[in-house]
């Protein structure tokens, strides 16, 4: 007779289901009909004790033989508890046993844990004492093919996995080849973007008076391992416990949840706009130098404009005011009569200047000033100088012309480089071609009587527009917050909160309202983030890090999207600029939300975060660097979460839970986040594991019923039905700029002006973007090739590649032709 677990009987049909014990392997239910001279004596077995129930059984012959002596059986289903396996019985959630994985017949593997529930139920009855089933484990599996099967099975599915993974490889590799037969001369930017979604679902919060039912709370123990150097904070010691703040690493989390689960856009200036570099071209008759007489806080009220302009050679200038030449400094000089074909009256080579007098000197930055001719002469360094006699009427300031040149200003070099706002002025050397001619004001944005700049007037002779330099700048149109979709905009109903503000919380950023009033609008996060600790002292690297600049957002064959890719029209702006002609009809939105790719800043020597001569110091910045294989250990505490907002979490910490589900979590797909400064050099890249969790519902936190389980799949799988279409949709492209291996990580790089072959012999021009952003600006040129804009590819894209254009150096592919 065979040890089974009769688990039905139905008297009329005379069917008798059960299922084989097979010494805990188990098996199907299987159903057999039994004779109608058999039945009465099954009915009677069966009426001994509740079902399911461990007996012998035997089949055959055309008769049935059933001894149900042995004891009751429970079904339960089975879940990974830690290192062993946890059986529940089906519909009482508060009764449970665990077992050790081997007296179940499993190995006890991290792989085979994972996936127990998948095996199917498991009937428990582990008799006390002599009769059928005793000694025959706990239990068995309810699954056809019984555990022999599902373990074949898992060992196919393994199998399976791991020559996709290979092939996955493979091509990995072949794409990496091809891409290395043509790398000299083509570049991926370290950022893209990724698509905004379609819809943002708001809703009131839960609050934080009580732990709601069907609510949790409890803590995750993080460990984060960095699988590339990483910035330590300011502050670090080499050779101390490295600690990164709550606050950093809760930024880095909620950027990732608000892209995966549809969260507005928290951090957003929707005044910006970006400004831009005047084309070379001669200024019209209403501009002219000016002195500033009085200001208020760096804001020239009036100025005392010049009688008229005269260009003066650099070296006669020298030869009159010698070493002390710098902008202000006072020459006397007979002023020409004629205008030269640019349109400006220029001082005869041969013309007397002398120091001292009524003409007032402007020098200016020599970066667009040509060093040679078309013939190879030498180029020459001219300055204007205006005529300001000290009893020159002053003219007022126009409060818009103050304005709009502060929005010009804010994205000068200069005003960028600065660390704080409104620095200090300083005298910076003017170099032409590699001497020094004289000293100009740093550009800061604020003015100071005896200040000189251009000023242009109108009609009634009161200044409405100021420049620093002949070719200056000029703001673009079509502000940040008109470029993002309305259901975007940053939270302000703190009981209509998106997904991301519902967990981490909502800051109220607004002073007042319209009315007046200072009604207080935020809300408090759900979520809170311990500091990220080593669990000893670590060994770091002091670096002299290479510049990082602001984001170039006016940047707009990158920033922004693109139907029309056209070159402007003559007298038009550059089609990348905010406000050229595209912005016609409807503002181009912004692309996404910005990503950095991961990649390998060392690969290619010297390292891309350390800094090189030719840097600005004011760019440049000591550093330290932690190795790679660093790791850190963090708590995060939660309150009064549904299991879709855990769920979040959790998909936001390891993203590939929801972008790759059922994927190998060691695969090179691994989904990886970034901690610390200098994302675009390449650091910082981590990923992150949750060692430790616990959770609790109210009665198992106030009380003494039992705790929930800790079921991340479960978790994450209800985020991700949570999430809509609209989400969703957008999660190919946040996997593509996760994952490790998306792009060649030593093609990363911002645009260069040199192939990669010629980067060791000339880090400088390698190091020159300028080229680069003009070549693919969409300008017009009216006696050159055009140049249609060149915008990044899609997220999603195989290849991520731009080409390198430089000066005599054009590569575009036909593909890349707006034609």
């Amino acid at each position: 007779m065979a040890l089974v677990v009769v688990t039905g009987w139905d008297e009329n049909a005379r069917l008798l289901r059960y299922v084989p014990v097979n010494g805990g392997e188990g098996g199907g239910e299987s159903v057999a009909e039994v004779p109608v001279g058999d039945a009465v004596e099954v009915s009677a077995e069966c009426g001994r004790g509740p079902l399911p129930r461990v007996g012998e059984l035997v089949v055959e012959d055309g008769g049935c033989l059933l001894d149900l002596s042995g004891p009751p059986a429970r079904r339960c289903t089975a879940k990974r508890d830690g290192v062993a396996v946890r059986l529940t019985e089906r519909g009482v959630s508060d009764r449970g046993v665990t077992f050790p994985a081997a007296s179940l017949g499993l190995s006890g593997d991290e792989a085979t844990l994972e996936r127990v529930r998948q095996i199917g139920d498991y009937l428990l009855f582990d008799p006390p004492g002599p009769g059928p089933g005793a000694g025959a484990g706990p239990g068995c599996w309810v699954r056809p093919g019984g555990l022999p099967g599902w373990l074949a099975e898992e060992t196919q599915r393994r199998e399976q996995k791991t020559a996709e993974a290979a092939l996955r490889r493979e091509r990995k590799a072949a794409k990496a080849a091809k891409a290395r037969k043509r790398s000299t001369d083509r570049f991926v930017n370290p950022y893209t973007f990724v698509p905004f979604p379609g819809r943002v679902v708001r809703r009131e919060p839960a609050g934080h008076e009580w732990l709601a039912p069907g609510r949790l709370s409890g803590r995750l123990v993080v460990r984060w391992e960095f699988t590339g150097p990483v910035q330590a904070p300011d502050g670090s010691a080499d050779g101390a416990v490295l600690r990164f703040p709550g606050s950093s690493v809760k930024g880095v989390v909620r950027s990732v949840h608000e892209t995966m689960a549809g969260g507005c856009l928290r951090i957003v200036d929707e005044e910006f706009v970006p400004s831009y570099r005047d084309t070379a071209s001669a200024l019209s008759d209403d501009w002219t130098l000016a002195v500033v007489s009085t200001q208020f806080d760096g804001q020239p009220l009036t100025v005392r404009p010049a009688t008229k302009v005269v260009w003066v050679r650099s070296g006669q200038l020298v030869a009159a005011c010698g070493p002390g030449l710098r902008t202000g400094s006072r020459v006397d000089l007979d002023p020409p009569t004629s205008k030269t074909s640019l349109g400006r009256y220029e001082l005869d080579e041969q013309a007397r200047v002398s120091a001292g007098g009524d003409w007032v000197v402007l020098l200016t930055d020599t970066g667009t000033r040509q060093k040679k001719r078309k013939d190879g002469s030498p180029g020459v360094y001219f300055a204007a100088c205006g005529h300001i006699p000290d009893s020159a009427a002053e003219a007022e300031v126009d409060e818009a012309a103050w304005r709009r040149f502060r929005q010009a200003v804010a994205d000068a070099r200069e005003v960028v480089q600065h660390r704080t706002p409104d620095p200090p002025p300083t005298w910076v050397p003017v170099i032409f071609p590699k001497q020094v001619i004289g000293r100009r004001k740093s550009v800061t944005g604020r003015f100071e009587p005896g200040d000189v700049l251009w000023v242009r007037r109108d009609q009634s002779g009161r200044v409405v527009e100021l420049r620093l330099s002949a070719i200056w700048r000029h703001p673009g149109t079509g502000p940040l917050g008109e470029r993002i979709p309305p259901h975007l905009l940053p939270c302000t109903d703190p009981a209509s909160l998106c997904p991301s503000c519902r967990l981490f919380g909502s800051a109220d950023t607004r002073t007042r309202d319209e009315d007046g009033r200072a009604d207080q609008r935020a809300y408090a996060g759900h979520v809170r983030f311990g500091d990220a600790v080593s669990a000893g002292p670590v060994a770091m690297t002091a670096v002299r890090r290479a510049p990082m600049s602001a984001p170039r957002v006016g940047a707009g064959q990158f920033y922004l999207s693109y139907a029309d890719r056209r070159p402007a029209r003559e007298g038009r702006l550059p089609t990348r600029e905010w406000g050229a002609d595209p912005d016609g009809s409807q503002l181009r939105p912004v692309r996404g939300r910005k990503f950095y790719w991961h990649s390998a800043p060392g690969t290619c020597p010297p390292p891309r975060y350390e800094a090189q001569a030719h840097h600005s110091p004011k760019m440049v910045s000591d550093k330290l660097l932690a190795p790679p294989g660093t790791t850190l250990t963090q708590t995060v505490t939660f309150d009064n979460l549904d299991p879709a907002e855990l769920g979040g979490l959790l998909a936001a910490l390891q993203p590939d839970r929801a972008l790759r589900p059922g994927g190998d979590p060691g695969g090179d797909g691994l989904s990886r986040l970034h901690l610390g400064g200098g994302r675009p050099l390449g650091l910082g890249s981590c990923t992150a594991t949750v060692v430790q969790a616990q959770v609790w519902d109210a009665a198992s936190r106030y009380g003494d019923g039992p705790p929930p389980a800790y079921a991340p799949e479960v978790f994450v799988g209800v985020f991700v039905a949570s999430c809509p279409d609209e989400v969703t949709a957008t999660w190919p492209a946040l996997a593509a700029v996760l994952a490790a291996g998306t792009v060649n990580g030593a093609q990363v790089s911002y645009p260069p002006g040199a192939d990669w072959t010629d980067r060791q012999q000339d880090l400088e021009q390698f190091d020159k973007p300028y080229t680069f952003f003009t070549v693919t600006s969409g300008m017009f040129l009216k006696n050159g090739e055009e140049r249609p804009l060149l915008p990044l590819p899609d997220p999603t894209d195989p290849d991520q590649t731009l080409p390198i254009n430089y000066k005599g150096h054009e590569k575009h592919r036909p593909e890349e032709r707006w034609t």
